[in-house]
Parts: C-alpha cells; sequence; structure tokens
C-alpha cells in the first residue's frame, strides 16, 4: 500500500513539473498580458523592437509580419548621424533628395542588422506579439569591424585601380575603381577616414575623384560624324567609334576593351546596343535596319560605365553616383531618305486604258507620306513596284437595270538589289453598280482603290520598311 502512495505521490509531482515547465518555458499566450505588451520596455544599453500582427483569415503570415516590423523599428531607434557635408556632397553626386538619401541609409541598416535576439512572443485570439533586442555595444563592435574589412577591401581594389591607369590600362582601371565602390556602399554615410600610402585620406571622395579623373583623360571619336541612310535599310558599312586615353604627359593610347553604350536619342533603329573596343581602341557595331521616318536622326555612342562595373550595386546611393557621372560621348548624324522606287502602272476600265489614271497617284501621295521617293531611272532606284487594276462587265440587274462590273488588281514589289520579289498581292472581283457598264467599271476600280488603302498599303509599307 505504502509503495502504491509513493508511486501515486511522484506521478503527481512528475505532471505537476510538466505543467510547470509548459507555462514558465514556452512563449506567453492566452488572456494575460505581459508587462512589455502594456508598457514599452526602455534600456538605455539596448536597441528594442516591439510589433504586434493581426491573426485574421487573410493574414496567415502573421509571425513574418510581427517579426519584420518589429525590426524596422529597431533599426529606426538606431541613430545614424549624418555630417551636412557628406549629405550635400553624395546628395549631389547621386542626384538623391536629403529626404531619400536617409531612407536608403536607414533600409542599408536594417538589411544589415545582426545579433539580435527574440526575448519574447506572446499571442491570443487575436494578436500576435513579437519582443526583440539588439545591444547597442554589440552593434557598435560588429559594425566597426565589418566597417574596417569593408574599407581593407576597398582600398585594396582602389590601389589596382591606381596601378592600371598608371600601366595607361584605363578600361581595367575603370573596373577596379567601380568596384572599390561596392565594399563600402554600406557605410557610404560615414566619413570612412583612413589611411594609404602615408596619407590620411577619406575614401570615398578619394575614389570618386580619381573615377572622374580617369574618366576626363577618355576621348571618343568617329571618322564620320555624318551618313546617308535610307529608311527600311541597313546602314551601309559600320559604324565605327575609336576611344582614345590621354595620359599625364600628353600622350595618347588606344583603349583596349572599353565598354562602349549605342543607342538613338533622336529617330530609331535596329541596333547592337553595347560593344567593346578591339586592340586598335575601335568599337564597331551595325545598324541593321533605320526604322523611323524622321530626315534627321542621330546615334549616340558613350561610354558604358555600368558595362565596366560588371555588375549593379545594390545601394540607390552608388547606383545613383554612377548614373550623374559625366562620361565622354559622340554623336553620329544620319540624314535619312526614304526608299526610291520605280513605279510602273496599268489602269483599265472594261479593258480600255484610262486616259488620266486615278490610283497609282493616290497611291504615290500615300507612300511619299511614309517618306518613300520616287525616280524615273529604275538604274537609280531601290524598289520596282508594279501595279495593275482592270474592271470587267459583269451581269444585269434586270427588274432595276442597274449594271454591274468587277475589277481585279495584282500589285507586287521587287528589290532592285537582288532581284527578290519582296511582297506580291491580289484582289479580284471587287463589286461595281451603275446605271450602265462604263459607270459600273469607274465604281468597281472606286472600290478597288479603298480594298488598297485598308489592307495592301498597310502590308507592303511594313513589308518594304522591315
Amino acid at each position: 500500500m505504502n509503495r502504491n502512495k509513493s508511486r501515486t505521490l511522484l506521478i503527481k509531482l512528475f505532471k505537476g513539473i510538466i505543467v510547470f515547465f509548459i507555462f514558465t518555458v514556452v512563449p506567453s499566450s492566452g488572456e494575460k498580458k505581459p508587462e512589455w505588451v502594456k508598457k514599452r520596455p526602455i534600456i538605455q544599453t539596448y536597441y528594442i523592437g516591439i510589433a504586434v500582427a493581426e491573426k485574421t483569415k487573410e493574414n496567415k503570415d502573421y509571425i513574418r509580419q510581427a517579426k519584420n516590423n518589429a525590426l524596422n523599428e529597431l533599426a529606426s531607434e538606431i541613430t545614424i548621424n549624418i555630417s551636412s557635408e557628406i549629405m550635400n556632397v553624395v546628395s549631389i553626386q547621386s542626384g538623391l533628395s536629403e529626404n531619400e538619401f536617409r531612407s536608403e541609409v536607414q533600409s542599408t541598416t536594417k538589411a544589415n542588422l545582426e545579433g539580435y535576439e527574440l526575448i519574447d512572443s506572446w499571442e491570443d485570439k487575436n494578436e500576435y506579439w513579437v519582443y526583440y533586442r539588439l545591444s547597442k555595444v554589440e552593434y557598435e563592435r560588429a559594425k566597426r569591424l565589418k566597417m574596417e574589412k569593408a574599407i581593407s577591401l576597398s582600398k585594396d581594389l582602389f590601389d589596382k585601380a591606381k596601378s592600371k591607369e598608371k600601366e595607361n590600362n584605363p578600361a581595367d582601371g575603370l573596373i577596379f575603381y567601380l568596384q572599390a565602390f561596392y565594399p563600402i556602399q554600406n557605410y557610404i554615410a560615414e566619413p570612412l577616414k583612413t589611411e594609404y600610402k602615408g596619407s590620411k585620406i577619406f575614401l570615398r571622395n578619394e575614389i570618386y575623384s580619381s573615377l572622374q579623373s580617369l574618366i576626363s583623360k577618355i576621348e571618343l571619336r568617329t571618322k564620320s560624324g555624318k551618313r546617308n541612310a535610307k529608311v527600311g535599310k541597313p546602314l551601309k558599312g559600320n559604324l565605327d567609334i575609336t576611344a582614345i586615353y590621354t595620359d599625364d604627359k600628353g600622350a595618347e593610347h588606344k583603349i583596349y576593351k572599353l565598354p562602349i553604350k549605342f543607342s538613338f536619342i533622336k529617330g530609331s533603329g535596329n541596333l547592337i546596343e553595347r560593344a567593346r573596343t578591339n586592340k586598335s581602341g575601335i568599337a564597331r557595331i551595325n545598324v541593321a535596319k533605320v526604322i523611323s521616318n524622321d530626315k534627321l536622326q542621330i546615334i549616340k555612342s558613350e561610354l558604358d560605365l555600368f558595362g565596366s562595373a560588371q555588375k549593379d550595386s545594390s545601394s540607390l546611393v552608388v547606383s545613383g553616383i554612377l548614373r550623374n557621372l559625366s562620361v565622354p560621348s559622340v554623336n553620329v548624324i544620319l540624314n535619312v531618305t526614304g526608299l526610291s522606287i520605280y513605279f510602273e502602272s496599268s489602269e483599265k476600265n472594261l479593258g480600255v486604258n484610262l486616259n488620266v489614271p486615278s490610283i497609282a497617284p493616290k497611291i504615290k501621295n500615300l507612300l511619299y507620306d511614309k517618306g518613300i521617293t520616287f525616280v524615273e531611272d529604275m538604274g537609280k532606284a531601290d524598289l520596282l513596284i508594279q501595279f495593275a487594276v482592270e474592271s470587267r462587265k459583269g451581269n444585269v440587274i434586270s427588274r432595276s437595270n442597274l449594271h454591274v462590273a468587277y475589277a481585279d488588281l495584282s500589285i507586287s514589289a521587287i528589290d532592285l538589289a537582288t532581284g527578290d520579289e519582296v511582297y506580291s498581292n491580289a484582289i479580284v472581283n471587287i463589286k461595281g453598280v451603275q446605271l450602265n457598264y462604263d459607270k459600273a467599271g469607274l465604281k468597281a476600280l472606286d472600290n478597288a482603290y479603298e480594298k488598297i488603302v485598308d489592307k495592301i498599303l498597310p502590308e507592303l509599307i511594313s513589308t518594304i520598311q522591315k
């Protein structure tokens, strides 16, 4: 009996321990809110983040939401002291406003938070609360170590850039200067004062000014600043841009592997948008087709800094600084004319040639409006267009004595450079009804012109200018 009583007491004691453990160790829950939910604690040695998320059917991700909000609050407690001098300089260089700059610094601070700890969580049927904190001493220590490491790596890249510049290798120099920004991009609001070859420097300022100086020594040139082009045709010959670097002694060097970006800044066309210079310092592309009908078009060639960077920066500040740098460029002017066409036409009403053709002149006017020109000498034309339309008698509607005629038309376009037929179409049995056959034939021709405008001309223009 005594043995059974002892066993019963042990079981009850064990259950009591388990209950005690459940209610004291697991995150607090239930109706009674902990003190940190009721009143936000203030601890001078810690940054604190407390947040709540509603538990609803729509919000299944309330735990992650609460954590994210708590860390946002914790990060907002971290005071980032930005000097007015750094604020002004970086805002000008990056193009960001003061508020945008501060927001970016705050976002970077949150994204790089480490060492925070979950102190407690509490929930009931409607809410989920979390309490995070971060030691101020630990935060400053970790930040200092990471910043020192970043500065060391950045200086190493900066030093490599300086060496490449001395070797008259500006393409690789650009790469290393740009890469030198990346390790310090999370500390862009800091002075970043350090020692370099026995002198005290502000690293971000030094990288920026050195990069700007190197870029100023690069020039882009073209042998022909004006070129003739035709709508719908490729530009004859290559578009060559030469990159020249002038060293501190005034000697010129052709640049190898420099990235160049090409774009239409007026007009439009299909071209290769990026190229690197060869060993002769030449970046060479082809313009596959001029699309716009503008008579004067401009292709801009410029140093592609983001091509040198080899990757995009995650920092809006660094990206803004790179975008706002003035880079060398050169423009090529295109004097654009439309395709030249030799036009052959035949218009007949009931088998008789019209004394005054009516459809062909209208077609030519519509094509002229699209930038196409017409020549009298086939040898000087790009295309031959052959157009024929003829009406024929149909039947007579006996009850009304109305006459019916039908028109058949055909049109083709031949590339005179290759002899290839690039477009062909035909429409038959276009109906015209009038009081007599002559008028019915003319009506059928009028209706044929409408078919040409609605269907054939859009197809023809799209084909010959593509």
